[in-house]
């Protein structure tokens, strides 16, 4: 009876242990990921402010997020939602003057941004 509570004792900490380094590795993995593509069109996209909609700011917005796309696109998959969630948590702790309206737009399209580049998850969870 000892022996398998051992067994299942020692399966548990191996897959605990498993886990851990499997996304210490891939935070790593995207970090390095991150510093070699910045991701500044992105962040740019995300940060704009809402502008009466004519046509420069349309083709403006656009351009931005053609650029964001072609960036988030050279991440792995699996990075693109790491740093959209690490921007996400980085404006909200030091966002001061961010209105409501621009930080809840943010809260809207951060998570859906891979989906709207057409490039994975439905939605990444922040």
């Amino acid at each position: 009876m000892a022996t398998i509570q051992t067994t299942i004792v020692a399966i548990f900490l191996v897959a605990c242990i498993g886990t851990f380094v499997e996304a210490s590795t891939t935070n790593v993995n995207c970090n390095d990921q991150i510093k070699q593509q910045p991701m500044q069109f992105c962040h740019m996209f995300l940060s704009r402010y809402e502008e009466v909609n004519s046509v420069t700011n349309i083709k403006q917005q656009d351009s931005l997020l053609q650029r964001c796309c072609q960036q988030l696109g050279k991440l792995d998959e699996g990075c693109r939602c790491f740093e959209i969630r690490q921007f996400v948590q980085l404006v909200q702790r030091e966002g001061a003057g961010w209105d409501p309206s621009r930080m809840k737009r943010l809260l809207k399209e951060a998570p859906s941004l891979p989906k709207t580049c057409s490039l994975g998850p439905a939605l990444c969870p922040l």
